[in-house]
């Protein structure tokens, strides 16, 4: 390499040595937000949606004694539709399901949404996107009082108290929150589902992490 080259070479990778120091002094601007937030954060069973039935003694007496169960219940796990406003405009939509393979494990929901300060109305929805079914299973005294033969004996009283039981438990098929709140800059409403009351309500956080 001539000298000239070398001399080049070298300058080139002082000036460059001196703009990457005068970079590293720069002060930037940072601008941190005063957005507030609205965050969705609750854990809870899907609805079990059931169809069953009563098995007629004909029915019964062609089962084996081990397999006779008076009620018989085919069904799945809800899923449900999630919708987010604030002040009228549609801001969030999605379809929600429980977790596991089979969706029948607890939906664990955490959604966040940045919204100006100040006074805004917000709606939330979470509807259930199944049906009803059509057929229930009966609970009266007739049936409760029938016992089931062989081993399965007295399971069909329990199995309709455990159903009553999960439904309890589950998420309701429709909940709404329709309210006005008031966000501080950088502060945060939380909605969440409330268990006993089985509806949502919102609390707030006074500020964000962020």
């Amino acid at each position: 390499m001539s000298p000239i080259r070398v001399v080049a070479a070298g300058a080139s990778t002082a000036l460059g040595l001196l703009l990457l120091a005068a970079s590293s002094t720069l002060s930037l601007p940072h601008h941190a937000s005063d957005d507030a937030q609205l965050r969705l954060s609750w854990s809870a069973m899907p609805e079990r949606i059931e169809v069953c039935r009563t098995l007629s003694e004909e029915e019964l007496a062609g089962l084996a004694e081990h397999m006779r169960q008076r009620v018989q219940c085919e069904g799945t796990s809800a899923s449900y539709d999630l919708r987010v406003s604030a002040d009228g405009d549609e801001i969030a939509t999605a379809r929600i399901r429980g977790g596991g393979l089979r969706h029948d494990r607890p939906i664990h929901l955490l959604r966040e949404y940045p919204l100006p300060a100040g006074r805004h109305r917000i709606q939330v929805t979470f509807a259930r996107r199944e049906a009803a079914p059509l057929e229930t299973p009966q609970s009266d005294d007739r049936l409760t009082s029938a016992a089931d033969t062989g081993l399965f004996a007295g399971r069909a009283a329990r199995e309709i108290s455990e159903r009553a039981r999960r439904a309890q438990a589950a998420i309701p098929p429709l909940m709404t929150l329709d309210t006005t709140i008031s966000f501080g800059p950088r502060q945060v409403a939380l909605v969440v589902f409330d268990s006993d009351s089985r509806r949502l309500v919102w609390r707030t956080v006074e500020h964000s992490d962020e």
